[in-house]
């Protein structure tokens, strides 16, 4: 006992100590959005005891010392404190509101501003901290993205407690906002990296999907945001949604930011420097926020950075960025953790990636031809399954989240509000397996058929993966003519979307407009069939083709078609001479031929929605388009030989604050004689719709060429002009301009109007038996081209574009006499963030 006795009084010397301990654990999140806050400052009131939030938000203090409350900052939001009880274990959490981005307790002293010397250091150490110096390399990643709709303008309070935002909405925490959450996806890959040439392949090794609408739709906009957000901000410029921002570690950098040197921290072991960034100009493309920097390799170790309004960012409230990066094997550093929130007015994005298993590698640079690869059990994996491929378990609120949209997903108003939504933007409505539309198309009116109306639709991957069929009926009220097209596709391979075609066709063509089949365009396909032209024929198509990327982002399409025309208006007074002796004339056509379309588009990627699929570029490089046709004489009673070719070239290139400019180039030649509706005829439009890569201005089958080159042009200057105008800034209005070009010549001798002395080559007649004139055209020349331009704004409640057009050539009345559009306006409907 008396050997014990000494213990005991030792112990009871500690008792009060750690009876008097305070420890205060929690988690700091954003109160509209439930996001995790990383890297925000905890500490007692009035003491030097605190701690940083680490990335997922949670923190952890103890201290003999505290002070009355807790207080917890970070930039970009309000600060909140809670009283504390002292000497007792407790769990305090924040939900902190967003509040304007401000530069507070910053020292201004006199000599160089320290920042600026540690970033000529974070230059100098770049390349050698870069993860994209590395040849090759691979890892696991983890990605969990969230949906969530608010309270369409309400304020919490007033929301009906019987509705069903109120009964499926949840909260992170107390005091935070409700959400209602409509998906959620988790995903883990393998992801292989290859410096040059560059590329990029996902191997899908599990997935699984919780969502209210169809998970096809919303996984191909996530998946479109996650290849968007692999951000390197060693990069002078980071792209973001259409526009290129400046690094806050660019080389330029001191020409857009102010930096401050405002701290030193311990950050997992490393000393760091706590960099804070500022824009020096509102219109500026520039984040604001805070960057850490290591003392030692001086390579970013941790950034938090956002998007305000101020960007002009359609639809965007915020965009905010958090990133933790660690060294890897080669000595660079990895961003390991990646958290970006994407806030609209009333719904927002959280997408979470998380690296791990990191080694360098030495794939062939054929293992990176496919970029995407699902595997066939990625989504059957169990729920015990999951728990082991998580780097970290579903919290509460994740579970949450699943547990409504399941709820959601049985409520009938829900399910049609949905559907409704899907064909809002898709412009088909889906019955199972048919997509129904477009609706755009239900409807139109032309001089020839008088009131239009079509009803058509497609098959969905559940109806069959490998066999489409798609296709539509049409009635015209004036015409009285029923036409119709079927297709059928059979997929032979979707990974190199190699596939097969046959399409049946009988409907009615504008001269000068684009072939819908190349375009694949439903908006332009509105536009054009709105006008006042009579100048239409009635087609028949038999067409077949095979498509597939001969390897990565090069696509063949090798097409044979036969296709007659039959002119529909009796006011087209078309013909041509179809004998060598001039004797005969017709007004019908029949041509068969085969076409390879080539088309590179480096660094592009594909999303694919269902059975279609569409290139998203997130670089600035161009697509290059080569096409060759050869017309067949007597097969399928065709009447013509031919050979024509085109090239073509087309960029966006983006200009930073100034806005971004684009242009597409093309020239054509036809090498054999061919009526004048079988040579280039330019693509026009004489809708009130503006229609892109067409000469506005123009009308259908006014001007003829066998040899031609054309230039579009579009100049976007976003909000670097309006956002100077007060009173404009806050319409958040875009002024754009274009300028179309056109030049060509026409061989008269080969395809023009015939004439025995002057001209026996021709194959044109120029009168009627009756002694009227055929309808005649235009033909340029390469010394005066054919130009048009336009100014306008776009951006109008977010999605319109008025547009004034002005033609600055070729304004002298025709061969009819009628005098050419010299101005018009048009309007558009165009999607830019």
């Amino acid at each position: 006992m008396l050997r014990i006795l000494p213990v005991l009084i030792l112990l009871s010397g500690f008792m009060p100590i750690t009876a008097q301990r305070t420890i205060v654990q929690g988690r700091v999140i954003d109160a509209q959005t439930s996001e995790p806050l990383a890297f925000a400052n905890v500490y007692f009131k009035g003491t030097h005891v605190g701690t940083v939030t680490d990335f997922e938000g949670h923190y952890s203090l103890e201290t003999d010392h505290p002070g009355d409350s807790l207080a917890v900052s970070v930039l970009g939001y309000r600060e909140e404190r809670k009283v504390i009880e002292k000497g007792r274990v407790q769990v305090l959490n924040f939900s902190l509101y967003a509040s304007s981005l401000a530069l507070s307790e910053v020292v201004v002293v006199p000599g160089e501003n320290p920042a600026h010397e540690l970033l000529r250091k974070v230059w100098a150490n770049r390349d050698k901290n870069n993860i994209e110096r590395l040849d090759q390399y691979s890892l696991e990643a983890y990605a969990k993205t969230e949906v969530y709709l608010r309270t369409l303008g309400k304020e919490p309070r007033d929301i009906d407690s019987t509705s069903i935002f109120a009964r499926l909405s949840i909260r992170a925490e107390e005091g935070s906002e409700p959400a209602l959450p409509i998906y959620m996806n988790e995903a883990s890959s393998d992801v292989h990296y290859l410096r040059y040439p560059k590329r990029e392949k996902v191997l899908v090794k599990a997935s699984r999907s919780t969502s209210l609408f169809d998970a096809e739709e919303i996984s191909m906009l996530t998946g479109l945001f996650q290849k968007a957000a692999s951000f390197n901000f060693y990069d002078n410029y980071v792209r973001l949604l259409e526009r290129n921002f400046v690094s806050p570690v660019s080389t330029a950098g001191l020409f857009y930011y102010k930096y401050y040197l405002v701290d030193s921290l311990d950050i997992d072991g490393r000393y760091c420097y706590e960099l804070r960034v500022v824009p020096k100009r509102s219109g500026d493309l520039t984040f604001n926020g805070t960057v850490w920097i290591n003392d030692t390799t001086f390579a970013v170790k941790r950034l938090a950075l956002e998007l305000g309004k101020d960007a002009n960012i359609n639809f965007i409230d915020r965009i905010r960025i958090r990133q933790d990066m660690e060294p890897v094997e080669g000595g660079a550093w990895l961003p390991v953790k990646t958290r970006v929130l994407v806030d609209a007015v009333n719904i927002f994005l959280s997408n979470y990636v998380e690296k791990s298993s990191f080694e360098q590698t030495s794939y062939p640079v054929k293992f990176f031809d496919t970029e995407l690869e699902v595997l066939p059990e990625a989504e059957y994996y169990s729920d015990e399954d999951w728990e082991r491929i998580r780097p970290r378990q579903l919290d509460r609120h994740d579970l949450a989240t699943i547990s409504s949209i399941e709820s959601l997903r049985e409520n009938k108003w829900m399910r049609t509000w949905g559907m409704f939504l899907t064909m809002a933007v898709k412009g088909y409505y889906n019955v199972g397996y048919f997509d129904l539309g477009p609706w755009l198309l239900l409807y139109n009116y032309n001089d020839v058929e008088g009131h239009r109306f079509r009803v058509g639709g497609r098959t969905t991957p559940g109806f069959d993966r490998d066999w489409v069929l798609s296709g539509y009926a049409a009635y015209g009220t004036e015409d009285k003519h029923l036409k119709y097209e079927l297709n059928v596709e059979r997929f032979l391979a979707r990974r190199s979307w190699t596939k097969l075609g046959v399409q049946y066709r009988y409907d009615v063509e504008r001269m000068g407009a684009e072939d819908v089949f190349y375009s694949q365009s439903s908006f332009g396909s509105f536009a054009s069939s709105f006008g006042g032209t009579d100048k239409m024929m009635y087609t028949r198509i038999a067409r077949a083709w095979f498509e597939t990327d001969l390897f990565k982002n090069f696509t063949q399409k090798l097409v044979f078609m036969n296709k007659t025309y039959t002119p529909a208006s009796p006011d087209l007074n078309f013909a041509y001479y179809t004998d060598e002796a001039r004797s005969r004339l017709s007004s019908d056509m029949s041509v068969s031929e085969v076409n390879l379309t080539s088309i590179y588009q480096p660094r592009a990627s594909f999303i694919v929605d269902k059975n279609n699929r569409f290139p998203v570029s997130l670089s600035n490089a161009p697509v290059y388009t080569l096409s060759y046709t050869y017309g067949f004489k007597g097969v399928f009673g065709s009447d013509f030989q031919y050979h024509k070719l085109m090239l073509g070239i087309r960029q966006n290139i983006l200009l930073g604050s100034v806005g971004s400019l684009s242009y597409n180039a093309a020239w054509n030649k036809v090498y054999s004689p061919l009526p004048y509706p079988l040579l280039t005829l330019f693509h026009a439009n004489e809708s009130w719709f503006r229609t892109a890569n067409t000469f506005n201005m123009i009308d259908y089958g006014e001007f003829v060429a066998d040899n031609a080159a054309t230039l579009f042009l579009t100049f976007r200057q976003d909000g670097f002009i309006l956002d100077r105008l007060p009173l404009i800034k806050k319409l958040r209005w875009r002024s754009v301009a274009t300028a179309s070009v056109a030049w060509g010549s026409f061989d008269e001798a080969r395809n023009g109007f015939y004439d025995p002395l002057t001209n026996p080559g021709g194959i044109l007649p120029r009168y009627k038996d009756d002694g009227t004139p055929f309808s005649g055209f235009r033909t340029l020349s390469w010394d005066k081209p054919y130009m048009e331009v336009s100014y306008g704004i776009e951006n109008i409640f977010s999605f319109f574009r008025v547009e004034a057009f002005h033609r600055l050539s070729y304004l002298q009345p025709d061969s009819e006499g009628d005098d050419p559009r010299k101005f018009g306006i048009k309007l558009s409907a165009v999607f830019r963030f």
